[in-house]
């Protein structure tokens, strides 16, 4: 069955909206050509004297994992994709009609994360918003804004474990809790930030093969399973990174469905309700990449994906023993564009 056979049987086509037309011709945004550099800027992604969200989520946007933690399981080749996976077709299929023009990709996401208060009575969830331009020019600069949304009780249950506890509107962490590093964590919102950046290199590194466009990435699912390298977690991981954080061509964003689609370790869930309210389908795996599983315990990991347009929705991490939402990144949009607002606005 080919996949527009499958569009034909599981969604018709919609008319495409036109934001989603204006996707467009790609550079690769990457990350840093080394292990450690990524590894430290993974961890301080979540430090309460980090240096924020959006800086850690250019930091941890697309890395082709390189090693994998011991006891991942090791197996080679592809299968069939499982029925229930069909939609992940229906999504390759869109997203390859999608033209590809544009000079700056840009993305409004909301980035967060839950964790318990440092007794443990209630959990408490943080969270910032977050937008990002990435230029087609290699050379150019990567802007952001980003604004903290400050902390609150996760759910109306934690609320009123909350006003139990007198209300508090900062904790103080040491470091040995779920939270990871020690600081005070305020209530309030954050002072909104703008700025630009340089480090971000255009690159994207595995294997010691550094690609400096985005059309020497590949467009077939075999061509970037051997591109990442690794086992199939790695080509998980890698996949649906690239799916949520990289501007890429719709060619290779349709490749890496197929790939989801085709490998050991990836479970259908079907229709889901994503941590934004959104209605989408969705996949669950075991991630390697997040460096929260070491202090929580074992994760599950969820690709949420709007099947009209073919877009990811959100990229959110449970708890595998209890299902308490970890850490998620929430895209509200993404497209590519002309114009760099924020540019325009510093």
């Amino acid at each position: 069955m080919d996949d527009y056979q499958a569009v034909r049987e599981l969604l018709p086509a919609p008319p495409l909206s036109p934001e989603v037309e204006r996707a467009g011709r790609e550079r690769l945004a990457a990350a840093f050509a080394r292990e450690r550099v990524r590894r430290s800027r993974r961890t301080a992604r979540w430090s309460a004297l980090g240096l924020g969200m959006a800086g850690a989520a250019a930091a941890a946007a697309i890395v082709f994992a390189q090693s994998v933690p011991t006891g991942a399981p090791a197996t080679s080749g592809t299968v069939a994709q499982a029925d229930g996976k069909r939609f992940l077709l229906v999504a390759a299929a869109t997203v390859a009609a999608m033209p590809d023009e544009g000079t700056w990709w840009g993305s409004r996401e909301v980035q967060g994360l839950q964790y318990r208060d440092p007794g443990g009575r209630y959990v408490l969830h943080e969270s910032t918003s977050i937008e990002t331009w990435i230029p087609a020019d290699p050379e150019g600069l990567t802007w952001y804004r980003e604004t903290p949304q400050g902390v609150r009780p996760a759910t109306p249950r934690d609320e009123a474990a909350w006003r139990a506890d007198g209300s508090p509107t900062s904790w103080t962490y040491d470091g040995a809790g779920e939270r990871e590093g020690p600081g005070v964590v305020r209530a309030e919102p954050g002072e909104q930030r703008t700025w630009s950046t340089e480090d971000w290199d255009f690159r994207i590194v595995t294997a010691g093969k550094p690609l400096t466009k985005m059309g020497d990435l590949p467009g077939t699912p075999e061509g970037l399973k051997t591109l990442f390298g690794g086992d199939d977690r790695t080509t998980v991981d890698t996949a649906a990174r690239l799916l949520v954080f990289a501007p890429v061509t719709s060619e290779t964003r349709a490749a890496a469905y197929r790939l989801l689609a085709s490998t050991p370790g990836v479970a259908a869930v079907g229709q889901v309700t994503d941590v934004l309210g959104r209605t989408g389908q969705a996949i669950e795996y075991e991630s390697g990449e997040f460096a929260l599983s070491g202090r929580v315990g074992a994760t599950r990991t969820r690709l949420v994906i709007d099947p009209v347009t073919g877009k990811p929705l959100s990229l959110e991490t449970r708890s595998a023993a209890d299902g308490l939402l970890r850490l998620y990144t929430a895209i509200q949009d993404s497209r590519w564009a002309d114009e760099n607002p924020l540019k325009e606005k510093k």
